[in-house]
C-alpha cells in the first residue's frame, strides 16, 4: 500500500522540471503535437510540388545557408540581449513560416516559408541556452531526458495523422493540411510561451549595430569562445560536423526514398515513424538510469556507433519490417545521445558563453551539410536513389572514432 501511495509521487517528481525548462518543454511538446505531421514529410512535399531530386537537394542546402546565418546571430543575440525576446520573437517567425507552406501552391514561392523557417533557428541557441540555466548540474542527465521524451510523446502519433490526410487528401493537399494544423497548435503554444516564460539571464547593454555587424561579431565571437574552450568541447564540435555530413546526405531523401522508390505507402511509412517515436519515448525515459550508470561520455559514443548501424540498414530494407528495425536502431541512437551530449555541453561551457559556443554546435553541421545535400541530390538523380545512404556511413563512422578518442 505505501508503494501504491508513493508511486505517483515518485513519478511526479521525475518528470518535474524547473518553471522555464517546463515552459519551454510543455509548449515545444504542444506545437509538436502540429508540427510532426508535417515535418517528417516536407521534401515529399516539395517533390509533390514539382521539385526533382537535384532540386530538393538545391533546396536544403539554401535553407541550410539561411540557417547557419540565422545561428551566426542567434548565438551573439543569445547572449547580448538575453534569452527570451530571442525565443519569443522568432518563435512567431517559424509559426509564420508553417502558414506559408500551407497557402503556396508552386515550387517556386516554397522558397519564402523556406526562408522563414530557416531565419527562425535565431532561436535556437537561446532556447538551448534557457534550459542550461534552468536545470541544476547535478540533474542534467534526467532533466535533459524529460524534454526529449515528453517533446518525443506528439512523435508516437502525429506522423499517422499526417499519413492519413495523405492517403484521404493526396499527398500534396494531405501535407497542406498538416502544415495547417502546424500552424494552429503552434500559436496557441507560442502564445502560451509569450505569457509564461521569463529571463534567466540578463545581459549588459550594449551599442546598436547593424546586421552585417551582427553577423561579422557573431561568427568571430562563436569561433574565439569555441577556440578557448577546452579539448573535450572541441571534439565534440568535430563529431558534430562529421554527423551534419551523414545528416546532409540523408535527411532530405529518406521519406522521397521510401515512398516513392520503395512504393511503400504514406500511411505505413508513418507507422514506422511513430513506432520510432515510441521506442524513443521509452528509452528516453529508461536510458536515464543507464546514461547516469555509464557516464555520458560513454552513451554519447554507443549513440555514435548506433548511428552507422542504422543507416546501413536501411540500404538494405525493402520491407515494413526492415524499416521498423531502421527506425528502431534510430531512436536508441537519438534515446542515448540527446540527454548525454546536452550534459556534457552543460558540463564543459561557461554561461557567459554557452549562446556562442551552442550555436557552433548548431552553424558546423549546417555549414557542411550544405554541400553535403546538394551532393546527395546528385548521387540520388544521377547514380542510384540508395547512394547517399551508402555514403553516409562513412561520416558516420569517422564520428564514432572521434568520440572513442576521448579520455
Amino acid at each position: 500500500m505505501e508503494y501504491r501511495d508513493s508511486f505517483p509521487t515518485r513519478l511526479q517528481s521525475f518528470f518535474t522540471l524547473p518553471r522555464n525548462a517546463w515552459i519551454l518543454t510543455s509548449t515545444s511538446a504542444l506545437w509538436s503535437v502540429g508540427s510532426v505531421m508535417a515535418n517528417p514529410y516536407q521534401y515529399l512535399y516539395f517533390a509533390a510540388l514539382g521539385a526533382s531530386p537535384l532540386l530538393i537537394g538545391l533546396l536544403a542546402a539554401y535553407g541550410t545557408g539561411v540557417t547557419v546565418l540565422a545561428l551566426l546571430v542567434g548565438g551573439y543575440v543569445a547572449d547580448m540581449w538575453g534569452r527570451r525576446r530571442v525565443i519569443i520573437l522568432f518563435s512567431w517567425v517559424s509559426v509564420a513560416s508553417t502558414l506559408i507552406y500551407f497557402a503556396i501552391n508552386n515550387i517556386f514561392l516554397i522558397l519564402v516559408p523556406l526562408t522563414l523557417a530557416s531565419i527562425a533557428s535565431v532561436y535556437t541557441p537561446a532556447f538551448n541556452a534557457v534550459m542550461m540555466d534552468s536545470i541544476e548540474p547535478s540533474d542534467r542527465i534526467r532533466g535533459f531526458s524529460v524534454f526529449s521524451a515528453i517533446n518525443t510523446v506528439p512523435s508516437v502519433f502525429a506522423p499517422t495523422i499526417g499519413g492519413l490526410l495523405m492517403s484521404n487528401y493526396g499527398i500534396l493537399y494531405g501535407i497542406k493540411f498538416a502544415y495547417l494544423g502546424s500552424a494552429l497548435f503552434g500559436v496557441i503554444a507560442v502564445a502560451l510561451r509569450s505569457r509564461e516564460l521569463g529571463e534567466t539571464y540578463f545581459a549588459s547593454p550594449g551599442a546598436k549595430k547593424s546586421f552585417l555587424s551582427y553577423l561579422k561579431d557573431s561568427f568571430a565571437s562563436g569561433i574565439g569562445a569555441a577556440r578557448r574552450a577546452d579539448n573535450l568541447v572541441k571534439r565534440l564540435l568535430l563529431y558534430v560536423t562529421l554527423a551534419g555530413i551523414g545528416t546532409g546526405l540523408t535527411a532530405p531523401y529518406a521519406s522521397v526514398y521510401v515512398v516513392d522508390y520503395l512504393r511503400i505507402s504514406p500511411v505505413a511509412y508513418s507507422i514506422v515513424v511513430d513506432l520510432a517515436g515510441l521506442t524513443t519515448v521509452v528509452l528516453l525515459v529508461a536510458v536515464v538510469f543507464l546514461v547516469r550508470r555509464l557516464g555520458a561520455r560513454k552513451s554519447i559514443l554507443v549513440a555514435s556507433v548506433a548511428a552507422p548501424v542504422s543507416n546501413m540498414m536501411f540500404t538494405q530494407a525493402k520491407t515494413m519490417d526492415e524499416l521498423l528495425e531502421w527506425g528502431v536502431t534510430g531512436a536508441v541512437t537519438t534515446a542515448l545521445q540527446t540527454p548525454s551530449l546536452s550534459t556534457i555541453q552543460a558540463e564543459s561551457i561557461a554561461q557567459e558563453n554557452r549562446g556562442k559556443i551552442l550555436a557552433m554546435f548548431s552553424i558546423l553541421p549546417s555549414l557542411v551539410s550544405l554541400p553535403s545535400q546538394v551532393f546527395a541530390g546528385f548521387l540520388y538523380s544521377s547514380g542510384s536513389p540508395v547512394l547517399p545512404f551508402i555514403v553516409s556511413i562513412i561520416p558516420f563512422g569517422f564520428g564514432a572514432l572521434i568520440l572513442y578518442s576521448i579520455k
